[in-house]
């Protein structure tokens, strides 16, 4: 086979001028391709011509000028007609691989001689023939030299590539498409929505993009026996093909659906496409003689006028579709801005407050605690972010944001380590209360990481208390009681903090073992007004000294207010009144905080 590079006719095999100028180069053809007699003679015209017409592959020679000279039968066949005499041959119906049509004279062969030898790689290209039909084609032109070096003409090797085209075409047909619905799947999904919005901007149209989940899904083939679940997203693609005739859906993975379809083709624009979603799955259907229900939950965003581009758009109807899972399942929901530039907002929070943990934005203040004798007997610890843009944030605004960020393990180990280290600096043995988040107190590893804290900072355990919430008792019971007591062991003290507002159950003050009880600020601040307030109040100090547990009384900030809690034994009382969070010079005296 001739190599797709220049090649020069022998200096000692000269032209001879009687022969015709195309068995001449079916000469030079034979001898590229190997095909000489081992003898040194010249090999015969006749044989050459035999074996290139046997050949498999279309061959073509031209002349310098582009006149076809020769082509075998292979060539012939592909073209579709004669085309000895013609010149550019093909190239007045060629087309790149894109579909793009080649105009004449620009084709691969015209390149190659153009180009003075320069090597030509392999050329993709689709011919159409005479009779309408196309062939996918792998070109490979070569030019052709005299012993001087002056180009005579070339030839060109044709391969019908169509088969091969067809399978790869078949193979990238099926990777994008789901086997089960038939429909097109994530794969396609990302390279058709893209097409959609080009599409749409061209003809200043509107859409909506809907993504769809299936409530319920895995537990469908527990309830209604296995295949179940198949059939369901079969029903599903189904009625969706069929209630939304020119709409693109897809299977974007699972029990996920995605649909794309023009707004102004539906009644009352976004709601009429998301009416008539909800309508297809009213009714059940029919499996094993059984009926299913399927319930829907989707969301809906809209192009152009709530995102102009695939990120946005995707983001703002799953941010629906969360909408529509949290709040009313079954139901779709449209895309708000406000919550998608509220929760761009929270994403930034959460980066931010990354940052923060890792370079010490997140400072610490200290609110006193006070004995009935006036005396301060104890700190709790408070944490500050010091935004640099912001100011100071308070905990409320993003210890939420760090539990759903991931970010309250590394945010309480650093807020235990700062305080204790800080508490372990003063000469006054005060005690330091330290707030845990549920979260990190059911991990596992809780006991372990406060001892390798108190080890590090050399503070006294006995100092140490760490406040829970009754949530930790509530979400599990057996493991909290395992951690607490550990806890205990160690000597570290535990406040139940927000008593009375959330289960308050009594069996949590008998089985657990806490030392102090805090009264939540809301009962505090109604004792002037309420007799219910009053009540609680003194029912719990009574229940924790019978108990022998220690009752805090928080958010004192009234004279009124001290002198009932310590007409009544409260243990110590916390509050503006007393003392608000400051930083720890502002106690320094209280504390004995070196210099």
């Amino acid at each position: 086979m001739p190599q797709a590079c220049a090649a020069k006719v022998s200096e000692s095999r000269p032209v001879d001028a009687g022969d015709h100028a195309a068995v001449q180069a079916l000469r030079r053809v034979a001898e590229g391709l190997a095909l000489a007699a081992p003898r040194p003679a010249p090999p015969d015209p006749a044989r050459l011509a035999a074996v290139l017409e046997a050949l498999p592959i279309g061959v073509y020679l031209v002349d310098r000028d582009g006149f076809v000279t020769y082509a075998n039968a292979a060539a012939t066949g592909l073209i579709g007609r004669p085309v000895a005499g013609a010149r550019w041959c093909i190239t007045d119906r060629l087309f790149a691989s894109d579909g793009t049509a080649i105009a004449p004279g620009e084709g691969p062969m015209a390149q190659a001689l153009r180009g003075a030898g320069a090597p030509l790689e392999p050329v993709e290209t689709i011919m159409e023939r005479e009779d309408g039909g196309r062939v996918a084609l792998r070109q490979h032109p070569t030019p052709l030299f005299d012993a001087a070096g002056t180009l005579v003409g070339g030839f060109n090797l044709l391969e019908d590539i169509s088969a091969s085209k067809q399978i790869e075409a078949r193979l990238a047909l099926s990777n994008r498409r789901d086997g089960l619905t038939g429909l097109p799947n994530r794969l396609a999904l990302g390279q058709d929505l893209s097409a959609h919005i080009q599409a749409a901007e061209q003809d200043g149209q509107r859409f909506g993009l809907l993504r769809l989940d299936i409530e319920g899904f895995k537990s469908l083939n527990d309830a209604f026996g296995p295949g179940c679940g198949d059939a369901v997203l079969v029903e599903v693609a189904r009625r969706l093909k069929a209630g939304l005739p020119g709409a693109a859906i897809w299977r974007s993975g699972g029990d996920e659906f995605v649909v794309v379809a023009r707004l102004d083709q539906e009644r009352n624009g976004a709601t009429g496409l998301a009416e008539r979603v909800v309508s297809l799955f009213r009714t059940p259907f029919c499996h094993g003689g059984r009926a299913v229900p399927i319930a829907i939950s989707g969301g809906l965003a809209r192009f152009p006028e709530d995102a102009a581009d695939e990120t946005r758009l995707a983001a703002g109807a799953n941010q629906a579709l969360h909408l529509a899972k949290t709040t009313e399942r079954g139901s779709i929901r449209m895309f708000d801005p406000r919550k998608q530039a509220l929760a761009e907002e929270q994403r930034a929070l959460r980066q931010q407050l990354r940052l923060a943990i890792d370079t010490g934005q997140i400072g610490m203040v200290y609110q006193p605690l006070f004995a009935k004798d006036g005396s301060i007997a104890g700190f709790e610890a408070l944490a500050r972010w010091r935004h640099p843009v912001k100011g100071e944030i308070a905990p409320a605004d993003f210890i939420a944001e760090a539990e759903a960020a991931g970010l309250i393990a590394s945010l309480d180990n650093h807020i235990l380590r700062s305080a204790c280290r800080e508490a372990a600096s003063w000469r006054n043995r005060l005690s330091i209360s330290v707030n845990i988040s549920p979260l990190e107190f059911l991990t596992g590893d809780l006991t372990e990481r406060v001892e390798a804290v108190l080890l590090e900072t050399g503070l006294d355990p006995e100092r140490l208390e760490l406040e829970i919430t009754e949530s930790i008792m509530v979400s599990d019971a057996e493991k909290a009681l395992a951690a607490l007591g550990r806890l205990r062991a160690l000597g570290i003290g535990i406040a139940l903090d927000d008593f009375g507002t959330g289960y308050s159950s009594l069996s949590y003050l008998h089985r657990f073992p806490l030392t102090t009880l805090k009264i939540d600020r809301s009962f505090v601040a109604r004792l002037g007004e309420t007799l219910e307030s009053v009540a609680i109040t003194r029912a719990v100090i009574q229940l924790g000294h019978a108990l022998g547990i220690r009752v805090v009384a928080e958010g004192v900030e009234t004279p009124e207010q001290l002198d009932f809690l310590i007409q009544e034994g409260c243990d110590l009382t916390q509050g503006y009144l007393l003392g608000r969070p400051g930083q720890a010079q502002d106690y320094a005296g209280a504390m004995g905080r070196p210099g």
